[in-house]
């Protein structure tokens, strides 16, 4: 990525799904109805926001680029062509 912008994007948005991760993990550990209706509100918040930076970065990173990746192609080898009927040396 050219942009350092991007790359702490992303960053937060790993950060930020790790930590959606672990109050939705709390609730397996601690499952309480409260704990649950709150950890997987707050998660979920978390998560989209991370979601959110995410596809912003890819975004960034789309536009910086300036056009659409092409990946390189081998020029295709030129072939002799076969030879025509009376093209060879005269007959004796």
């Amino acid at each position: 990525m050219k942009h350092q912008t991007a790359k702490r994007m992303v960053f937060y948005a790993v950060i930020g799904t790790m930590v959606a991760m672990i109050f939705m993990g709390a609730t397996i550990i601690y499952p309480h109805p409260l704990l649950l209706v709150v950890a997987m509100s707050i998660g979920q918040g978390i998560a989209m926001m991370s979601l959110a930076l995410y596809l912003l970065a890819v975004a960034l990173d789309l536009q910086s680029q300036g056009g659409a990746y092409i990946p390189y192609e081998e020029p295709v080898a030129e072939e002799p062509a076969p030879p025509v009927e009376g093209d060879g040396p005269p007959a004796a």
